[in-house]
């Protein structure tokens, strides 16, 4: 009975820097309005703007309810700004809430190929297209990603330098003309 008494009360806490609301329709037109000013941040690509407004209505949601799609959109947000991890971390809080939402493997793809953790990347490219197969975006994503991972996969003339750098390591540093470099 505690868990639950203590979630209604948290439910019910004024979002983040905000002041004591009048009842929950009140604090749900707030945390509403908040969603709606992040989406419309984000449409216009003011993706600081839009990390705010959804900071502010994920604040009205204990750390267990906090719906999917708004850590979803904050994800996108983050990545708008390039802040790459955060948008990670939103992803896969929104996987553990939805596990089954090609969206939010979607959003984990975009994070971590952000990252330029590729592989990690398309594997979740994939995971959203095996739940979602006919989703484009996510599609052309998996593509971008793997076209990235084939130009920087080692050539045979890039393994074969690797393989002779030390006898030209060698020659540099006993050569007197690049023994100094």
């Amino acid at each position: 009975h505690e868990a639950a008494a203590a979630a209604r009360l948290d439910a019910k806490r004024p979002a983040v820097g905000g002041a004591p609301t009048a009842g929950a329709a009140t604090s749900a037109e707030a945390n509403q309005a908040a969603v709606q000013a992040g989406n419309a941040c984000y449409k216009r690509d003011d993706y600081a703007g839009a990390v705010a407004a959804f900071t502010l209505a994920i604040g009205a949601y204990a750390t267990a309810e906090v719906p999917a799609q708004l850590l979803s959109n904050r994800s996108a947000a983050y990545a708008g700004l390039k802040e790459y991890s955060a948008a990670l971390s939103d992803a896969e809080a929104c996987i553990e809430r939805r596990p089954d939402w090609a969206k939010a493997y979607s959003r984990k793809g975009n994070a971590l190929h952000g990252l330029r953790l590729l592989d990690p990347a398309a594997a979740a490219y994939r995971k959203a297209l095996e739940l979602e197969p006919n989703n484009a975006i996510v599609a052309k994503s998996l593509l971008n990603c793997e076209q990235l991972l084939r130009d920087n996969a080692p050539t045979s003339s890039a393994a074969a330098a690797a393989t002779s750098g030390a006898s030209a390591t060698t020659s540099a540093t006993t050569d007197p003309r690049t023994a100094s470099l």
